[in-house]
């Protein structure tokens, strides 16, 4: 692209506004401006020319109606007419931007051709807007697949990386669907019909625009289940490892304080599978977050909420549960005996 884009346009943004938005077309030029008026403006530089032109290139780069969905770093005018009909430019307008902007003839722009387009005064408060919202899109985008990623994860018990029809069943009852509409949801997701949902299935089900509204709020409410769940698992791990005596090599030792120190620390990593002192002592620094030396209840909780620990955390949770109930049964059978 050019060094100095103001030697590109010579007249001001006022005298050439019209160029994108002509005068013969002023509903269209007024819904377009309605459309944009709440987006400020970026300022007019070379660097923002390059980071908006790069942003709608490669957003209509592999939009056209060729079919196929591939980009080839370069834009056909089935593409470049995506962003006139967004402005609410016309056919025959967008036509004669794009005989503006192609100026090799090649029947394609280039990423250089584009730039200079998006250079342009007349064209640059336009793009800039457009730019921004597309940003805004594709931020919401990837929140929407993190909260799809999240809940599949919530609702894939077995670990399979697959919903069965069981495990999509309590989404559909936390919607408040009945059967029938459980169903209906159902065909929908299985795009395939193989019987179960992958994970890019559920997503484009999850985040798709009817879906969405429920979806953001069952993973809120998901959210303050699994707060609640971890919160009763680290507080019984926490206690496990603080102040009890159990049998298991791996809590054999009375814990008194009320924080954990890195030994305690460390016999918990053990347990987990992590045996190298050098692991646990980047572990345990990475939980101490106020540098005290030791970890707090709170400090624990974190650690345990971590998506690469909290498996594991559930499997020692689950072991210490067990052991607890065969000490009971134990016990109980010992009094009967007692009493025999």
């Amino acid at each position: 692209p050019p060094q100095n884009i103001e030697a590109m346009s010579k007249r001001s943004h006022d005298d050439e506004t019209d160029k994108f938005f002509p005068a013969t077309s002023s509903q269209a030029k007024r819904q377009a401006s309605n459309e944009f008026s709440s987006i400020i403006t970026p300022d007019y530089t070379e660097r923002n020319v390059q980071k908006i032109s790069q942003i709608l290139f490669n957003y209509l780069d592999g939009r056209g109606n060729s079919g196929l969905d591939t980009k080839e770093c370069r834009l056909s005018f089935d593409e470049f007419a995506i962003l006139c009909k967004a402005a609410k430019c016309d056919v025959v307008q967008a036509r004669a931007l794009w005989l503006q902007t192609d100026k090799d003839n090649s029947g394609y722009l280039d990423r250089g051709e584009f730039f200079a387009f998006c250079a342009r005064r007349d064209i640059f408060p336009t793009v800039a807007k457009m730019a921004v919202k597309v940003n805004e899109k594709a931020q919401e985008s990837r929140a929407r697949r993190l909260v799809a990623d999240e809940l599949f994860d919530f609702l894939d018990k077995d670990k399979n990386n697959m919903l069965s029809w069981e495990e999509f069943v309590p989404l559909c009852k936390g919607a408040g669907c009945n059967a029938a509409q459980a169903q209906a949801g159902w065909n929908v997701a299985d795009i395939d019909e193989s019987g179960s949902l992958d994970r890019e299935e559920f997503s484009k089900f999850a985040t798709s625009q009817s879906c969405w509204p429920v979806m953001k709020k069952l993973h809120g409410e998901m959210q303050h289940m699994r707060l609640r769940e971890v919160s009763k698992i680290s507080n019984a791990i926490f206690g496990e490892l603080k102040a009890s005596k159990t049998s298991g090599a791996e809590f054999s030792e009375y814990f008194n304080l009320d924080e954990l120190s890195f030994e305690q620390f460390a016999k918990l990593c053990k347990a987990a599978g992590a045996t190298s002192r050098e692991r646990a002592l980047m572990l345990f620094k990475q939980t101490d977050q106020d540098g005290s030396n030791t970890i707090s209840r709170k400090e624990f909780a974190y650690f345990c909420a971590r998506k690469d620990v909290w498996p594991t955390i559930q499997k020692i949770f689950n072991w210490i549960k067990a052991k607890k109930e065969k000490e009971k049964k134990e016990e109980s059978k010992d009094k009967k005996e007692n009493k025999k």
